[in-house]
């Protein structure tokens, strides 16, 4: 689903590219991207939704299928009832850190799954084509319902081979759709798939698989993690995870700089993490206090705003590294 969903953006990426400013600086799939450009190798991973897009897209899942026998309203009021279940549900807390609240949310894992199932029983997707996610995203994409996150253009810029970050334009004239094209065809992409696409008849459904193939919880996030920078003992390529919900938890803990984005005033973002990553004993600093407190681990991640506080970040590490002599 999300590959197919990456691709459609093609077509429609002149328009987005063109109307994007000039001053630009989830919930279940991830990008990821390399650059040797930043001095040291650096690999980005975003979330999906509400991450990469300015809000969660999941209304756009329902409605691709024409006529589903189970509206998207009630299999979304069933999963409410079920999370509000498991939020009321007594848990062992003693420290309310990092490895308790990890556990906490790995318990949800029966809410996802459940939800996933429902769906499948209910053969919402049955039937349908990559042309008709094809269609819907296009919609979606013309209509604002689909919105990519302001100063996306410029982060996924940093990630082209043939990019000059000094100049801020790609060798051979402007920004080239192609370039960017090539890069998100060649990203590595981590999604929940609807199985059959592409078949004649479409889709089967089926949206559960084995092995613990699907992305339901933080841990799933995690487990399409790239080994961080600290794995290696400091020579291996340097990770930043940028994620928005608690479901990102575990990826952002594990990166070599994680990135909660959360588009809040400063003074705002701290009871808004409290809120949403409750009951944790943790408020994350802003990045763009990186620089005072050094380049080691001493904080589980950070805080900002948007991209082009990333972008400024990406600039910082740099300079860092270079005057480290990394």
């Amino acid at each position: 689903m999300g590959r197919a969903c990456a691709r459609s953006f093609h077509k429609h990426l002149d328009g987005i590219i063109t109307e994007a400013p000039s001053s630009s600086v989830r919930h279940r799939t991830s990008f990821a991207m390399a650059s040797h450009r930043l001095k040291r190798v650096t690999h980005l991973v975003l979330d999906f939704d509400s991450t990469l897009t300015v809000k969660d897209t999941m209304s756009v899942l329902g409605d691709i299928p024409a006529s589903p026998k189970l509206s998207w309203n009630q299999i979304s009021d069933d999963y409410t009832k079920d999370y509000n279940t498991y939020k009321n549900e007594p848990y062992p807390w003693k420290d309310y850190d990092r490895k308790e609240y990890s556990g906490w949310l790995e318990a949800r894992r029966w809410v996802e799954a459940r939800s996933a199932k429902r769906v499948e029983d209910a053969g919402f997707f049955r039937g349908v084509t990559l042309e008709d996610v094809k269609q819907t995203v296009a919609r979606s994409l013309e209509s604002g319902n689909l919105q990519l996150r302001e100063g996306w253009v410029k982060l996924f810029e940093l990630f082209l081979p043939d990019h000059d970050d000094t100049s801020g334009v790609i060798h051979g004239g402007g920004l080239s759709i192609d370039s960017l094209c090539r890069l998100i065809n060649d990203m590595h992409i981590h999604a929940n798939e609807i199985e059959g696409l592409c078949s004649p008849l479409g889709s089967s459904g089926r949206v559960c698989h084995p092995l613990n193939m699907d992305i339901r919880t933080s841990a799933d996030k995690l487990r399409y993690m790239p080994p961080s920078r600290r794995m290696w003992g400091g020579v291996g390529p340097h990770v930043i995870y940028i994620g928005d919900s608690s479901t990102d938890f575990d990826a952002l803990c594990a990166a070599d700089v994680g990135i909660w984005l959360c588009d809040v005033p400063e003074l705002q973002y701290g009871p808004t993490f409290k809120k949403m990553f409750e009951p944790l004993d943790f408020v994350p600093p802003p990045l763009v206090s990186w620089r005072e407190h050094g380049t080691d681990k001493k904080h589980l991640f950070w805080w900002a705003p948007n991209f082009d506080v990333v972008l400024e970040h990406l600039g910082t590490s740099r300079q860092s590294t270079e005057q480290s002599g990394a």
